[in-house]
């Protein structure tokens, strides 16, 4: 990463200059001195001072990587033991979601604090995650990777103080791959709901480890449908060097499992409760 700045050659060129500099004064102790005993304790004072300072970048490296031994091994062991889908029923034929719980917003701030609990596993971080979720959900796209079929519609509630009323968002038909059209309703009508929560332990951000649960419910009984746990893992430990935005600049196939991409909790999704007609009705 240093290289990439240009930093690496900096730090070199200022390191070569501070032992050029310890061995000038060493040997001027060592050519002054008038007796034996004091160009070794004049050289022995100088080995000391100028010593000190490496062996403390020497001593503060090993933690480092001790630390991010430590905190893979960590991740590994998420990965291993708790991350991965468990996909319970299947349904068919559901036209519309309810959004039980949207993933919170987020500021600038929170992608570089180490304790923000708002699911960056899930997505990048600003202010209309929630919405913007909700509507990855809605759209068609043709894609060979994943369901193309979207839903009709997608229902949230709205965010204000002790209110009851609710939104139904809609692919916009002039600009369906970007704009909504919302239509504000007093209750819900979709059987699915879905959420997005955050379950990371603290233990997890000691090591910058976030964990995410999507999970979708069957609202006519409560019962679980779906979920699917996933782990991330800040690789940079909160570095900032370059500009880094903790949060966002690691994420990729080696630092998320179950792998997370943009449209990871839409196939997700789409492959339990799909809206392509089948003998299952899931309306």
């Amino acid at each position: 990463m240093l290289e990439l700045t240009g930093l690496g050659s900096v730090l070199r060129g200022i390191g070569l200059l501070y032992w050029l500099l310890a061995f000038a004064v060493i040997g001027l102790g060592l050519w002054k001195g008038k007796t034996w005993q004091r160009k070794i304790a004049w050289a022995g004072f100088w080995i000391v001072v100028f010593g000190a300072w490496p062996t403390m970048v020497a001593i503060d490296y090993a933690k480092r990587q001790a630390y991010e031994r430590e905190a893979w091994a960590y991740f590994k062991k998420k990965c291993d033991t708790e991350a991965g889908e468990k996909i319970y029923k299947t349904f068919t034929g559901v036209k519309s979601v309810l959004v039980i719980k949207p993933l919170p917003p987020a500021t600038e701030k929170d992608l570089y604090d180490q304790f923000w609990y708002g699911d960056p596993y899930s997505a990048s971080a600003h202010s209309r995650r929630g919405e913007s979720k909700a509507s990855s959900l809605l759209r068609d796209r043709p894609n060979p990777n994943g369901p193309s079929i979207g839903f009709e519609f997608v229902e949230m509630k709205i965010h204000e103080a002790q209110s009851e009323r609710y939104e139904r968002l809609f692919p916009m038909p002039s600009d369906p791959q970007r704009e909504n059209s919302k239509l504000v309703i007093d209750k819900p009508v979709s059987r699915f709901g879905i959420k997005w929560e955050d379950i990371s332990l603290p233990e997890d951000r000691k090591y910058w480890v976030a964990g995410s649960r999507l999970s979708i419910v069957d609202q006519r009984d409560g019962g679980l449908v779906a979920e699917r746990i996933g782990y991330f893992i800040e690789a940079g430990f909160g570095s900032r060097t370059g500009q880094r935005r903790p949060w966002l600049t690691s994420k990729g196939p080696s630092t998320t499992c179950p792998e997370s991409h943009t449209w990871s909790d839409r196939w997700f999704v789409l492959r339990v409760i799909s809206p392509i007609e089948g003998k299952q009705n899931g309306k």
